[in-house]
């Protein structure tokens, strides 16, 4: 053996700049914390523990491949392009959602795009309505304010692009990060309030299921939670970053800010893939605002909007149709054709609000 050669000994699949064991800031993954309590045992016991994690980590790669959750750690390429849909021609400063897959581009483009302009002409229909049965000159005003502003409403899709490779963090590592921040009692509030403040306006049955399991997980210690408690409260988090009040963004502030310290970019969208209507493949949500650049603002034309949610509204509703719905249209033969297109127009409006 010469004295100038170097040995490297690593685990098969390791690529230069790529953890599986280690944050970027040292610590050690939940898997990696694993590895370490396997020192002790004998050489057959850590070949046959390391064996289970090595096939549970590929098995968790194909699952998330197919599935398009987040069972692994994921990256995406430097120069990947995101599309963002808003009624802003600004790319404002802070974590915002966007999809790079163009199936999912289309799709919001469509459905989100029709909803931007459906949410502003609902809300001047609405303040006409009250203004007209009131003669309030007040409201009157109001309404002549939100009709102007529906009648303008222009969208914008957005195109970005990452500077860098950005990381997404798995299920396990995105919830193991928020639970020990949760050792943090101002913290842990901040995280209660999200969560209360997000089951009154998310209503969805699904939602409302997540929220309730991640309030009785949050009861208990941080230190008492199991696997299934930690993902319950981190995807009900998920879902609460689209919102706001200064205990959320208290909260998602801190929670960026450790997960960039741990060497991740952006997040998936769990509302969108799993709970809303969208049924997006892979929406992000991307908190790391120097990963990426805006590459140009575009105005949208609205009959391209309008073909786009022709082509996917449809789909969204059967997909998400509730159970019940079928009961109905059971018993559509006592019902008048303007009935049966009376609540398909309820059940699209409902989606649009």
């Amino acid at each position: 053996m010469y004295n100038d050669e170097l040995y490297h000994y690593g685990v098969k699949g390791m690529k230069w700049g790529v953890r599986r064991y280690q944050y970027a800031d040292g610590s050690l993954t939940p898997t990696g914390r694993k590895r370490v309590k396997m020192k002790g045992k004998s050489t057959a016991q850590r070949t046959v523990s390391l064996a289970k994690l090595n096939v549970n980590h590929l098995t968790k790669r194909v699952a998330t491949q197919v599935t398009g959750k987040q069972y692994v750690d994921t990256y995406l390429k430097q120069n990947t392009s995101f599309k963002r849909i808003q009624t802003s021609d600004n790319f404002e400063n802070f974590a915002f959602y966007a999809t790079y897959k163009k199936a999912d581009s289309d799709k919001y483009l469509g459905l989100f795009g029709k909803n931007l302009t459906s949410r502003a002409n609902a809300a001047a229909k609405a303040a006409e309505k009250k203004a007209k049965e009131t003669n309030d000159a007040d409201d009157i005003k109001n309404a002549n304010e939100l009709r102007k502003t529906a009648d303008n409403t222009k969208v914008y899709q957005l195109s970005i692009n990452a500077t860098k490779k950005l990381k997404v963090p798995s299920d396990d590592n995105a919830s193991y990060i928020l639970t020990n921040l949760l050792k943090d009692k101002e913290f842990k509030n901040n995280v209660s309030e999200s969560l209360s403040d997000s089951k009154e306006k998310m209503r969805r049955p699904t939602q409302q299921v997540l929220f309730r399991q991640a309030q009785n997980a949050m009861a208990k210690s941080p230190n008492h939670l199991t696997k299934q408690d930690q993902i319950a409260i981190y995807k009900a988090f998920n879902l609460s970053l689209v919102n706001h009040n200064k205990y959320e963004v208290a909260a998602q502030d801190r929670y960026y800010s450790e997960l960039k310290r741990k060497g991740y970019n952006a997040l998936l969208d769990y509302n969108d893939k799993e709970f809303s209507s969208y049924h997006a493949k892979r929406p992000m949500i991307v908190f790391d605002l120097d990963s990426v650049k805006l590459q140009s603002v575009t105005e949208t034309n609205p009959k391209v909007v309008d073909k786009m949610y022709r082509k996917y509204n449809a789909d969204r509703i059967m997909k998400d149709i509730p159970s019940n719905t079928i009961g109905y249209i059971s018993k559509a033969g006592k019902k008048s054709v303007s009935d049966c297109y009376s609540y398909i127009q309820r059940k699209t409006d409902n989606y649009l609000q």
